[in-house]
């Protein structure tokens, strides 16, 4: 559909607003229902057929230049499409136009969410219609928005202009495959290349999205949006979903069954990102297999720096120069405010040295948790018992001679003894994303010997990790549930096993 029918609509649908005629009985020329149905229909997205014919006066309804009321159409679209911006939120959404009409649905090549393309919808999502949360960030993005951009077929991002994960292409029609190595079975080269890449992130500002933070997340439109560089704004989502929602102890991306899944997306979101700043399409992050030593064979100076002073980074790794954001906070409702002067801006890390927790899992705790047959077990959160997630997680213990006071994931979290003890800041340390590839792996691993495994349907479910739940904070909206069923072959990587079953270890 060309852009001058597209105003056509935006025309006629506000007119019959003004005067209160039946939307319903416009007709121009072409662009009718029936039309736009077959528009769609041709542009390959013929699954979403039904689910557009409902769509249709709603996409009218909220276009972002219905709420211009003074500005002709025209005008509007191209401001739109050339504003320059101060712009995890798409900058196109940080706006005030987007704001004030509660609508995130971006432009691609001239048309929302590249609906003239055949590539998405701008559409309303179930999550509109719950009932406002006491904290903003719970029912995503029930707070801030009420229509988003559906995309259709392979298409993805936050206007339909990327591809899903394992699809590239002008039209996303192309397979994409890469393989997951340990991080210290790479080359030379392919380790100076990862981290070259990690750098070049850490200081290159994101020009597609905005970072939230906030004083009190318990009061509405109390936020303002920030730029931040590419590696921080992954930072920022952690934060911003590990945090505790004001009043509870509960999170979307910890403590529950969404838990390895949102980790799994929040890998793929961080892999795409990289992709598209250094142009490296085939950019992946590699995993850390703690179980292949004693001690942390990966903090030196030929990784991601030994210790220096203080359990600062080394001065001579270029991470001991590495600013973090978001400090700890003890106040739920703030999100990434500086309060303390005092506080640590440098990376902290003091492997080992806190003697609650002062070893590693091995490969038989992870053969144990392998053993487990339920993904996860009623009350689905951390005091779960015979739980796939809640073992592979970390808060239910194994009862041994060690006496250990976390496993597994929390248990990695904790020996590191610094920057990523803290969940919420955790991911400022970069060992955080190969920490959470290997849990990803190991999650792979049980799906594949576990076929008939199903994602928890209960009401015993914290609301922000339902099946149906949206995980927050990304774009395109995606259920907790979406990924399940879809290995990661069918997602673009698989991983790839170590070339030894383990290094030397240090007594």
């Amino acid at each position: 559909m060309s852009a001058t029918n597209t105003l056509k609509l935006l025309k006629v649908d506000h007119e019959a607003q003004d005067n209160h005629v039946d939307v319903n009985k416009v007709k121009v020329g072409f662009a009718t229902e029936r039309a736009l149905e077959e528009h769609v229909k041709n542009s390959g997205a013929e699954r979403q057929r039904l689910e557009f014919r409902q769509n249709f006066k709603l996409f009218l309804s909220k276009s972002l230049c219905l709420h211009q009321k003074r500005m002709r159409y025209h005008l509007c679209l191209q401001q739109m499409m050339m504003r320059v911006l101060e712009a995890q939120f798409p900058r196109l959404c940080t706006i005030p136009e987007a704001l004030e009409s509660r609508t995130c649905c971006p432009l691609w090549r001239g048309s929302p969410c590249g609906f003239d393309s055949g590539r998405g919808v701008c559409a309303p999502h179930p999550a509109r219609d719950l009932p406002k949360p006491v904290d903003y960030r719970i029912n995503w993005p029930r707070a801030f928005y009420d229509s988003v951009c559906t995309c259709w077929g392979n298409y993805d991002g936050f206007d339909c202009g990327q591809c899903l994960p394992g699809w590239k292409g002008p039209h996303c029609m192309q397979r994409h495959h890469i393989v997951r190595k340990e991080i210290t079975d790479l080359t030379d080269q392919e380790r100076e290349n990862f981290l070259s890449r990690l750098y070049k992130a850490k200081f290159s500002t994101s020009d597609r999205y905005m970072i939230l933070t906030s004083r009190d997340t318990t009061v509405e439109e109390n936020y303002t949006f920030q730029n931040t560089s590419v590696y921080d704004l992954y930072v920022w989502m952690h934060y911003y979903s590990a945090k505790s929602y004001a009043g509870s102890e509960n999170n979307a991306a910890h403590r529950g069954p969404a838990f390895a899944f949102w980790h799994r997306v929040f890998l793929l979101f961080m892999e795409r990102e990289i992709r598209e700043l250094t142009g490296d399409q085939d950019f992946y992050i590699p995993y850390w297999d703690w179980t292949r030593t004693n001690h942390c064979n990966i903090c030196t100076n030929q990784y991601f720096g030994g210790a220096g002073q203080n359990g600062h980074i080394d001065n001579a790794s270029p991470f001991s120069k590495w600013e973090t954001i978001c400090p700890y906070q003890e106040s739920l409702g703030i999100i990434c405010i500086q309060t303390d002067p005092s506080a640590p801006r440098r990376l902290i890390r003091n492997p080992g040295m806190d003697p609650m927790f002062k070893t590693l899992p091995t490969a038989e705790d992870v053969e144990n948790i392998m053993a487990t047959e339920s993904f996860d077990t009623p009350p689905f959160d951390k005091t779960s018992r015979n739980s796939f997630r809640n073992k592979l997680e970390g808060f239910e213990i194994p009862l041994d001679s060690r006496h250990l006071n976390a496993s597994m994931h929390n248990l990695i979290h904790r020996y590191l003894n610094g920057t990523m003890s803290l969940v919420p800041t955790a991911a400022n340390d970069p060992i955080f994303m190969l920490h959470h590839c290997f849990i990803d792996k190991l999650l792979e691993k049980w799906l594949q010997s576990h076929n008939d495994a199903t994602y928890p349907d209960s009401d015993q479910v914290h609301p922000a990790q339902r099946a149906q739940a949206y995980m927050a904070p990304f774009f395109p909206l995606r259920s907790n549930s979406f990924y399940w069923g879809r290995d990661t072959r069918s997602l673009g990587y698989v991983y790839k096993e170590e070339s030894t079953a383990r290094t030397a270890t240090v007594s």
